[in-house]
């Protein structure tokens, strides 16, 4: 395969994952809902995020209608509601809804960036009030919303009432009337508190956020300490230290399950403005630095960045110079867990090698067995250090077609593959995988020119523990070789220690004669039967 020279990432296209790009879609809109209620008015925040979530929904909907199905435990694809891939972000955004008592959204194709706008500021509303005034669906009306409707079942009848709203004189956007979030605060003078509080230091300020328990106050304390640290990032490189703390600060929270998810919510959302530019990659290059000693603390914000951080970690990684700094930044992947999962997946189409392989090492670190399908067919990757190393992980994900998929490499060509697969089965200690071990350890080999995978196989028999071997393994001991004898030896000595790892208490006659001789033979023999008695014992207490 061609190595390519261009040091930088080339990031492949996934396949298209509509589920996943409506989820990813929701996700901005619920974070442009949350910019609204977060930031005072005329924040270039407010309106970037807007902007961005009207977009990435544009462009799922394609100028098709996108229905939508909101349940208690997230956005459904019953009843007609388009699937969406839920991530934190979008149960929040569909718990949002449900409160309000939204059962069913549908974008219309002509979506526009007034009616999202409108149709946000509603959602920032309290829901008591929305229900007192007479339901999502009343409010939206009277805002002159046409490309959004809430609780309408029938398209047609969604375009009937368009029309008719279309004719009707006189309706506004709810984005000129009077915004709900900050229409209290906007009213006077600042309060004495909050004059205060802009006078705190940012470690008054988030030791005063470490000990809140109120929702309100909470968020009040995350506008401030926001609004802080933008100006530092106004300033030079040098001024990205003291935001160090207060990331960690926000993973923390972000983290905390005793807080409530008001709170948890708002810190994640803080965090992500906080440590959006260049402040990811000022800690991936403090990652990367063996003197660095506070990795742990870069750990808990890059995982609570998620897929946002996933992304920036794997550019790096992948123009990464020395072993220290691509171990750190595999180990940040590998702290995001499932949210690095997509990115990574869509990087195993890198046209380098060492690429592929650093990917699909993480791929078995994370775990994640909805993904063993994206792994197999790099078991059969052209180069073998990738093989090997999706052998690895594909064992790692475990499961009974892990099992499948590495038993059937013990028939390949390669016997280095052979022997990655054997060994990968006894850590697995996959019983599947027994009659086929012991094919491989008792098959006719005149010159044993397999020793070496034999013996192997061997060992995977005594890790996996299964006693239907033992009688292969005992007609294995009482056989003699008259050629390569010193090898056959060898492989007697491990099927000794492999009885000795089964327990099987039907083996200590054979195994105590054969140590009765002289030899290493004799004194495996005894081993194994040392071995099987004190597992007896320990099975009889």
């Amino acid at each position: 395969m061609t190595v390519s020279k261009n040091p930088m990432l080339k990031l492949a296209k996934t396949q298209d994952d509509s589920a996943r790009t409506r989820g990813a879609a929701l996700a901005e809109v619920y974070k442009a809902m949350k910019s609204i209620g977060f930031y005072p008015k005329g924040h270039p925040l407010r309106a970037e995020n807007l902007h961005r979530s009207h977009n990435a929904l544009v462009n799922v909907l394609n100028s098709a209608e996108l229905p939508l199905v909101i349940t208690r435990s997230g956005f459904s694809s019953q009843e007609g509601g388009a699937m969406v891939e839920n991530n934190p972000m979008t149960l929040s955004m569909a718990r949002e809804l449900f409160i309000r008592r939204v059962k069913r959204v549908t974008f219309l194709g002509d979506l526009s960036l007034e009616d999202l706008q409108s149709f946000l500021f509603l959602m920032t509303i309290a829901p008591q009030r929305i229900a007192a005034d007479g339901g999502m669906e009343k409010l939206m009306a009277e805002g002159g919303i046409k490309t959004i409707w809430a609780n309408e079942i029938d398209l047609s009848v969604i375009w009937e009432k368009r029309q008719a709203l279309e004719t009707v004189a006189g309706t506004h956007p709810v984005s000129e009337l009077e915004d709900p979030s900050f229409a209290e605060a906007d009213d006077g003078p600042p309060s004495i508190a909050a004059v205060k509080e802009e006078g705190l230091s940012i470690e008054e300020m988030i030791a005063q956020m470490d000990a809140e328990r109120d929702d309100n106050r909470y968020l009040q304390l995350a506008r401030l300490l926001a609004a802080k640290a933008e100006k530092l990032k106004l300033k030079e490189q040098a001024a990205f230290a003291p935001l160090f703390p207060i990331a960690d600060a926000l993973a923390i929270h972000s983290a905390d399950e005793a807080r409530s998810a008001v709170q948890r919510e708002f810190a994640v959302f803080t965090l992500e403005q906080v440590t959006d530019g260049k402040m990811i990659d000022v800690l991936l290059r403090q990652l990367e630095n063996k003197e660095f000693r506070e990795s742990e603390r870069i750990y808990r914000i890059i995982r609570q960045l998620g897929e946002k951080a996933a992304h920036a970690v794997i550019q790096r990684l992948c123009i990464a110079d020395g072993l220290f700094a691509r171990k750190a930044l595999a180990t940040a992947l590998v702290r995001i867990g499932l949210p690095a999962v997509l990115p990574v997946v869509a990087t195993l189409q890198d046209d380098r090698w060492y690429v592929v392989r650093n990917m699909v090492a993480i791929l078995g670190e994370i775990g994640c067995r909805d993904r063993l399908n994206d792994l197999k067919p790099f078991a059969y990757h052209s180069d073998q250090r990738v093989r090997k190393e999706a052998i690895r992980s594909i064992a790692k994900i475990g499961g009974k077609e892990a099992e499948s998929v590495v038993i059937g490499l013990l028939a390949d060509r390669d016997p280095v593959i052979v022997r990655q697969a054997i060994h990968s089965l006894g850590v697995m200690k996959s019983q599947s995988a027994v009659q086929s071990l012991i094919t491989l350890a008792t098959g006719q080999d005149i010159l044993l020119r397999t020793f070496f995978l034999k013996k192997e196989a061997l060992q995977a028999i005594g890790r996996i523990g299964d006693r239907r071997a033992s009688p292969h393994l005992l007609s294995l001991l009482e056989t003699r070789h008259w050629l390569a004898w010193n090898k056959w030896e060898e492989l007697q000595i491990a099927a000794a220690a492999a009885l000795g790892q089964l327990g099987d208490e039907s083996a200590l006659p054979v195994l105590r004669a054969r140590g009765a001789q002289s030899g290493p033979l004799g004194a495996a023999c005894n081993d194994a039967v040392d071995t099987i008695e004190r597992l007896a014992k320990e099975i009889r207490e």
